[in-house]
């Protein structure tokens, strides 16, 4: 990233390595992680646009059953306090197995959830209407006509007439900060290909789409098996991709192969 010019990138979206996670790479250490993604994110914040952001997609772990490891929260605590968090958004995985902490003798809930820390000015480019939500059954039935008022338990007051008439409007709903996407093991998935940790592409393009015009270029640091590129092109954007594992860039490379010839066709 050193090599790249200043300020050339509307967007980086990455899935970097996590901490203290065994892989074929290597495992990095908690601090060798935090000391690894402090350097990103200074060039990070140097190829980037102003009006661009960054989101880095990341998994909290446990040391054990019952104990956190908290490098993630001291990412976001610092990412935040250094730079700016535009918002908390989170990405819900709702095809997660259970795991061993899930076993009735440990009693612990399903770790289904990933942080998409996303950095960046506040007044970075998004883009809502690119990702609106389809409206539900019950807001599509909602008479017009009907003007009364209803109260939440909050005290806030609704109407939910007007709500239906905006979502008309617009197209669909306004998306909560809370992404349901199952990562599905397809056929053309970077698991699927040998990737022990690909992302899928449906969350890669909702957040290609939000933070990107037509044609802008997206930088992925750690590209894996080319999941972010092969967004990017499928939504008509360009991307520069870094990898630095040799088994991933051949990956990489048949994945944005393939998703060009798509685009193409």
């Amino acid at each position: 990233m050193a090599t790249l010019p200043g300020e050339c990138f509307d967007a980086i979206i990455t899935d970097p390595p996590y901490a203290e996670i065994d892989r074929d790479y290597g495992r990095l250490s908690e601090s060798a992680w935090h000391e690894l993604m402090r350097a990103v994110v200074a060039q990070v914040r140097r190829v980037l646009k102003p009006s661009g952001s960054a989101v880095f997609v990341l998994q909290p772990n446990s040391e054990r059953i019952g104990r956190m490891r908290p490098w993630l929260f001291e990412f976001l605590a610092w990412t935040a306090r250094e730079w700016n968090l535009v918002q908390d958004v989170w990405w819900w995985n709702i095809s997660t197995p259970p795991t061993g902490s899930c076993q009735r003798k440990n009693g612990l809930m399903r770790p289904s959830v990933k942080a998409c820390v996303w950095l960046g000015s506040p007044q970075c480019f998004r883009n809502q209407d690119e990702v609106l939500w389809t409206p539900s059954e019950a807001m599509a039935q909602l008479k017009r006509a009907d003007r009364a008022r209803r109260i939440s338990p909050s005290g806030l007051s609704i109407r939910d007439a007007r709500i239906a008439e905006i979502v008309a409007e617009r197209g669909g709903v306004t998306p909560y900060n809370l992404l349901p996407i199952a990562n599905a093991n397809s056929a053309t998935s970077g698991g699927a290909k040998g990737h022990g940790a690909a992302t899928p592409e449906a969350l890669c393009d909702w957040w290609v789409r939000y933070i990107t015009r037509p044609g802008a270029t997206i930088l992925d640091p750690f590209i894996g098996s080319g999941t972010v590129g092969a967004a990017a092109l499928k939504a008509g954007r360009s991307v520069v991709g870094i990898e630095q594992h040799v088994p991933y860039q051949d990956m990489a490379r048949q994945t944005l192969i393939a998703a060009e010839e798509r685009h193409a066709a």
